[in-house]
């Protein structure tokens, strides 16, 4: 099983109107994707996580959470998926926020349980490192919660103070030695030491309202894009210095790392995803989508990406192509998502 930390094809000969065209299109995605497979989907708007068939997109299967579960994230043996229970449909959005954990079992495809974190609410960043601890990080509180054996726990065994005033999304080495913090209210990138709250959380002011973080394959870079302003940065890891800034084309919202270490951003306001150079951030190549792309999924060392768009859609996306081969309807607002 694979983590996966959004169309020229199908949809792209549609929306030109050659409607003759879609069931090859159809074909020539089954037959590009892999063996039989499952898709794990967080539906935030449906509450729940829906299991689709690869790469028919056929639903299989469904688990109802709560209001507006956000982020996912699973074991290395494919047992447990972790869903942080964010309870409102965004930041700027009244209410308290849920203050859950659910604990799903892949196997059975059941909830297993249910972790209390009250009074801490607003969960949302979800990440495991290569010791199989979990990280969850509570936006209202701006406080890092750490599962050593998430399968049996009950409650934290580690709770980091981030010191940030809207904590929404982070990303963690693999050690577990450090982890990375996008403080989207304040501006800054806020860089923790798990294992020691003593540690004086390192800050870096970016720009207006930093979210997607990225750290490259040999964890000395660490990718920044400060959403509304549009700017994706690239920031010394271990100081948090700045290296490299390039513009991106309006509103961007996620980056994720290719294998080979170039970039893969999406660009709602420009409904694209675009390609970077590691090194100058420089643009390399442009993918237009027919929705924005507000999840971005892709497998440890795959070039098959699942993006989540905003119309419903899973978009699959070869990366080796740079081509839309296929996609299927999904349930409201889906989002992160685990490949079975």
């Amino acid at each position: 099983m694979s983590l996966i930390d959004r169309r020229q094809g199908l949809w792209g000969l549609a929306a030109l109107g050659a409607a003759a065209a879609v069931p090859l299109a159809w074909r020539r995605a089954q037959a590009a994707a892999p063996g039989p497979a499952t898709l794990a989907v967080v539906e935030k708007g449906a509450g729940r996580v829906a299991f689709y068939s690869l790469p028919d997109g056929r639903r299989t299967d469904m688990i109802a959470l709560g209001p507006q579960p956000h982020e996912m994230v699973a074991d290395s043996a494919g047992r447990f998926a972790y869903v942080g229970g964010y309870g409102v449909k965004g930041w700027q959005f009244g209410g308290e926020g849920g203050h859950q954990l659910w604990v799903i079992d892949l196997t059975t495809r059941k909830l297993a349980r249910t972790i209390d974190l009250s009074p801490h609410r607003r969960w949302h960043g979800m990440r495991m490192d290569a010791k199989g601890r979990l990280y969850a990080l509570s936006e209202t509180d701006s406080l890092l919660a750490r599962f050593d054996q998430p399968a049996t726990a009950t409650s934290p065994d580690r709770m980091i103070p981030v010191g940030g005033a809207r904590s929404h999304y982070f990303v963690v080495k693999a050690d577990g030695t450090r982890a990375y913090v996008a403080d989207t209210m304040s501006g800054m990138v806020i860089m923790v030491d798990p294992d020691d709250a003593s540690f004086a959380p390192v800050k870096q002011h970016i720009g207006t309202a930093p979210e997607g973080l990225a750290l490259s394959p040999d964890e000395r870079t660490l990718y920044v894009i400060d959403r509304p302003a549009g700017v994706l940065h690239a920031l010394d890891a271990i100081t948090l210095r700045p290296r490299a800034r390039t513009t991106l084309r309006g509103e961007a919202v996620r980056v994720i790392v290719q294998p080979d270490g170039r970039l893969i951003v999406s660009n709602p306001a420009d409904k694209s995803l675009t390609r970077h150079s590691p090194a100058t951030l420089k643009e390399e190549a442009r993918l237009p989508l027919p929705a924005a792309a507000p999840g971005l999924n892709l497998p440890a060392g795959g070039s098959i990406l699942y993006a989540a768009l905003e119309d419903d859609r899973i978009a699959i996306v070869d990366l080796a192509t740079w081509r839309i081969v296929g996609g299927f309807a999904t349930g409201d607002a889906p989002d992160t998502a685990v490949l079975l």
